[in-house]
């Protein structure tokens, strides 16, 4: 007897989950595709790219790398396919082996893989608005790679596109300071500062107390990094807070 409907649906429900593992794991799926694919566009040689390769600082060219491997098409495949905070340990992940596992250099290049402003309107006495550029991505490059951020972070994530694509750059820029510094209380007055200088001299910006959560997260992120090496920020995004404490 033939099986029924029934069965045939699940038993594809069940085979799902199998198929999809490997890529989400890091390791290859059937299709060949896993967060471990070559950032680097493909490009022919020229004389004047490799001379200018030659004399750009490794920042910059792991920046590029970085940037490059989160705006790749195949970047938003596996999101969509493994989820938002996969994604955000896969970036990080791409980080460490860019930065051949130097994790303070990981955490900023996972900064600027995630800065989800191209520029920021301050006001400025006297001089009034001023546009202040947080990164020099062509306008196409940057879209691609704010198109693929991951957004969905918090079960209060808003609704839309954007969700919370911009609480990356806290998460990270806390981390860094915080591993960087070995302090915590550094990490923590240097989000403080950032806050309360968004909502005085930015334009449309605003003391957020949920800017202040990922601040904290991360803070915790990257201090922790100084005795546990194998972190992922999966497991700090869900970590409660309470903006009220003092932590030592």
């Amino acid at each position: 007897m033939k099986p029924s409907r029934t069965l045939l649906v699940l038993f594809v429900v069940l085979l799902l989950p199998v198929s999809s593992r490997g890529q989400c794991d890091g390791k290859s799926d059937p299709d060949g595709l896993s967060w471990n694919f070559d950032e680097e566009e493909k490009e022919g040689f020229s004389l004047f790219r490799f001379l200018g390769d030659a004399l750009t600082p490794d920042l910059i060219k792991d920046t590029r790398l970085i940037r490059t491997y989160v705006r790749d098409v195949r970047f938003g495949i596996l999101k969509k396919r493994c989820g938002d905070m996969r994604s955000v340990d896969a970036i990080y992940q791409k980080a460490l082996k860019i930065s051949e596992y130097d994790i303070a250099r990981a955490l900023f290049l996972s900064l600027v893989a995630t800065l989800e402003h191209r520029n920021v309107d301050v006001r400025v006495p006297i001089l009034g608005e001023i546009g202040v550029p947080l990164t020099f991505e062509e306008d196409s490059l940057f879209r691609a790679r704010q198109d693929n951020l991951p957004s969905k972070l918090y079960v209060d994530t808003p609704t839309g596109n954007h969700g919370d694509k911009d609480k990356l750059q806290h998460f990270f820029a806390s981390a860094y300071l915080a591993y960087a510094s070995e302090s915590r209380e550094l990490a923590r007055a240097s989000g403080n500062l950032v806050e309360w200088s968004e909502a005085r001299f930015v334009v449309g910006g605003a003391d957020d107390p949920r800017d202040k959560r990922a601040n904290k997260q991360g803070e915790r992120f990257g201090h922790d990094l100084l005795t546990v090496r194998n972190l992922l920020p999966s497991d700090y995004f869900h970590l409660p807070v309470d903006l009220r404490e003092d932590v030592k």
